[in-house]
């Protein structure tokens, strides 16, 4: 790692009282509708611009357009950064990160996600920066990887520790499980809940009962329907399939129950034939995405993740904020998010029996699940917010640079 040191204050500076701002580099290998994506898109947009001069590199297949406008930020697309290992474009963004490091000078190269947290890493390495950063968002050789897949995934990481100054964990999950593989020392590690925006989803907890029933109508719902809502990009690794298969076994007894779907993906066509092939189609409702999630969520009865891995499980803190009972399996940072018994339930990951008997049982026991509901409202506290986050990066990025805070 190369040597840390404080940012450069000319005598002018002094006069003034001021230092120039820090400048600073995120590296994301994609930015799409996600919540490594949105984490990141908070940081750079709400890091103080006086303070910090911020660029970001990102990878084809990013939505720029349908992300809009990032004020006073500076975006370099790097269409070789691809999310698949790929000798060629890797060697050319290696190069391409390097050199834009050096031309960009940056005092902080902070790095989101795998193919870009390792080229990242390394390019800034080479590039000689001052202060390496990388955001554990999750696991990357989780235990559902082909076992040589995993092995590679975890020598990667075991190899980038070495050029990274400083982890930052999203959660305890995740940063015991790269502690126990061996990446890095407790030292580096330090836990930054990844931030959201709250406040809408703690008023559509409090939302009247007359303005949800109007909500439920327009989404197509009767006052006597049983509504579960799953909000998660539609890929793979979300595990929608789970969840069908759970509705099919409750189909026969609960014909109250309807299902809404939340989010965009590159195998929504699939999970569309799969609900026909089960025969709950008439029960499962595609909503696409939505700017008006807590809206959704006021309007559901229980909230459901079946994630076959995550980093922390956004969703399941705004489920709580909206006053949702919440059924998860049990991926990395569910429980910090979910009491058992309290606010939700956590089931053995692909457990279909156990996640649809608890279910079962919200959909029945409508007063618990009211309760519960109610009791993860009042475990949101403000280590979840966006400015929690944007402090405890600020004062990270300050110890780092020996920038005093203003």
């Amino acid at each position: 790692m190369t040597e840390v040191r404080p940012i450069a204050e000319t005598a002018a500076d002094r006069r003034r009282g001021t230092q120039p701002p820090v400048r600073m580099l995120h590296v994301i290998t994609r930015l799409i509708r996600g919540g490594a994506d949105e984490n990141t898109l908070y940081t750079v947009r709400g890091l103080d611009k006086r303070r910090y001069a911020v660029d970001l590199a990102v990878g084809e297949g990013s939505e720029l357009d349908e992300i809009g406008a990032i004020p006073e930020v500076g975006v370099h697309l790097i269409p070789e950064l691809v999310r698949e290992p790929h000798p060629w474009k890797d060697l050319v963004t290696l190069v391409k990160l390097a050199n834009l490091i050096r031309r960009g000078r940056y005092q902080i190269v902070h790095t989101h996600t795998a193919k870009a947290g390792f080229l990242g890493r390394l390019a800034a390495a080479i590039a000689g920066t001052p202060v390496i950063i990388h955001t554990v968002h999750g696991v990357t050789f989780h235990q559902h990887l082909p076992r040589v897949h995993r092995a590679f995934y975890l020598t990667l990481e075991r190899i980038a520790a070495r050029f990274t100054d400083q982890f930052v964990a999203v959660g305890e999950d995740v940063r015991d499980i790269y502690l126990r593989s061996g990446i890095g020392t407790s030292a580096e590690y330090e836990t930054i809940y990844s931030g959201m925006p709250l406040r809408e989803y703690l008023d559509a907890g409090a939302m009247p009962a007359s303005e949800r029933d109007a909500l439920r109508a327009e989404l197509g719902f009767e006052p006597g329907h049983r509504v579960i809502v799953m909000a998660a990009r539609l890929e793979s690794r979300k595990g929608h399939v789970y969840l069908f298969h759970a509705v099919q076994r409750l189909k026969p007894q609960h014909p109250e129950l309807r299902v809404l779907v939340v989010g965009e993906g590159p195998i929504r066509a699939e999970l569309e034939t799969q609900c026909r092939t089960l025969g709950i189609d008439d029960r499962v409702v595609f909503l696409g995405h939505r700017h008006d999630l807590p809206r959704v969520f006021a309007a559901a009865d229980v909230s459901v993740l079946t994630s076959l891995w995550e980093g922390l499980p956004r969703v399941l803190v705004q489920s709580a904020a909206a006053g949702k009972p919440i059924v998860t399996f049990d991926v990395e940072g569910a429980w910090e998010v979910v009491r058992e018994g309290r606010n939700g339930f956590v089931v053995a990951s692909q457990d279909v029996h156990a996640f649809t008997e608890r279910l079962s049982l919200l959909l029945v026991e409508h007063e618990r699940a009211r309760t519960m509901g109610a009791a993860g409202r009042e475990a949101v506290g403000s280590r979840w917010t966006v400015e929690t986050m944007l402090d405890r990066l600020d004062d990270l990025y300050a110890r780092w640079t020996g920038k005093e805070a203003a």
